[in-house]
């Protein structure tokens, strides 16, 4: 099956640390702390009114996200990729 032959969209091509971390299944904290080690493409959301604030809303880019989760799958080893298909008689 090619990559390109089925897709899983969200929505919104952003969503908040909170929302990500329940899509994924991972607490809030363990976000917070991937988007401080720079491991999740985000965008930082600031109020054009207030352009001294430090910091803004962080959200993450599902789009970029799912990019390079799927060329890090395709780029594995084929027996490394492709061994649970061992577990399903494949």
């Amino acid at each position: 099956m090619e990559s390109k032959d089925y897709e899983i969209k969200y929505p919104l091509d952003a969503v908040h640390m909170e929302k990500f971390a329940e899509l994924i299944g991972k607490s809030d904290t363990a976000v917070k702390e991937m988007v401080k080690s720079n491991k999740l493409p985000i965008i930082e959301l600031k109020d054009p009114d207030k352009p001294n604030v430090r910091a803004g809303e962080k959200w993450i880019y599902i789009p970029e996200l799912n990019r390079a989760v799927r060329e890090a799958y395709f780029n594995r080893p084929v027996e490394q990729r492709d061994a649970w298909l061992l577990w399903l008689g494949l």
